[in-house]
């Protein structure tokens, strides 16, 4: 009782509602989740062609344009997708960090498209004021997405490269032609926000 004395009491309450330690280690080998084993995508090139067909959905497609709409970040959105595809044991934690800046691309171009002024977070410029520390600063964060002692939801793309989708995408997303969100959808606030992160590989 000593011990609790120091412990805000709205801690008290959920300070052992974790799992015990080594509790992982009793489950049945059998009953894995879909992130311990294989993952379905092994290359960029064929995640990054199955989230494009995905994000074209028109379920998804409509789900996107509303958080969108909402002002959701593109940098959310792709974080959440691609957790999503980790959790269903799609991809790999390496993929994930591989498939950030391509989603975030397609996710920005099919905003454009529908003519939402996307927002992008962690977007970096150099202005002609800075200094060359400064430059050498914002190509160093460029390289290295996550933030020291950062998981990947704090991960964020400076200088987002449109090529990083590849040719093929690239020139569909160029070429891609959605419905414009009208005024209506914009004003209308997103009671389902889940509805893009629903399971469907």
């Amino acid at each position: 009782m000593e011990a609790s004395k120091g412990i805000p009491a709205s801690l008290q309450e959920v300070l052992f509602e974790g799992p015990v330690p080594g509790e992982s280690l009793t489950k049945d080998p059998n009953e894995r989740y879909p992130w311990e084993g294989p993952p379905r995508y092994t290359s960029v090139k064929e995640a990054r062609e199955k989230i494009f067909l995905q994000l074209l959905e028109p379920n998804r497609l409509k789900s996107l344009q509303q958080l969108l709409s909402n002002g959701v970040s593109v940098n959310a959105l792709a974080i959440s997708l691609l957790k999503e595809g980790f959790q269903n044991g799609a991809i790999n934690p390496d993929l994930m960090l591989n498939l950030l800046e391509p989603t975030m691309v397609m996710i920005t171009a099919i905003a454009e498209k529908s003519g939402i002024e996307p927002i992008i977070e962690g977007e970096g410029t150099i202005d002609e004021e800075d200094d060359e520390e400064d430059a050498k600063r914002v190509i160093a964060e460029s390289r290295g997405i996550i933030p020291e002692r950062g998981g990947f939801n704090r991960a964020k793309v400076i200088n987002i490269q449109p090529m990083s989708v590849g040719k093929d995408i690239k020139a569909q997303l160029d070429n891609l032609n959605v419905a414009k969100v009208k005024e209506s959808l914009l004003q209308k606030r997103n009671t389902n926000r889940d509805s893009l992160l629903s399971k469907g590989e």
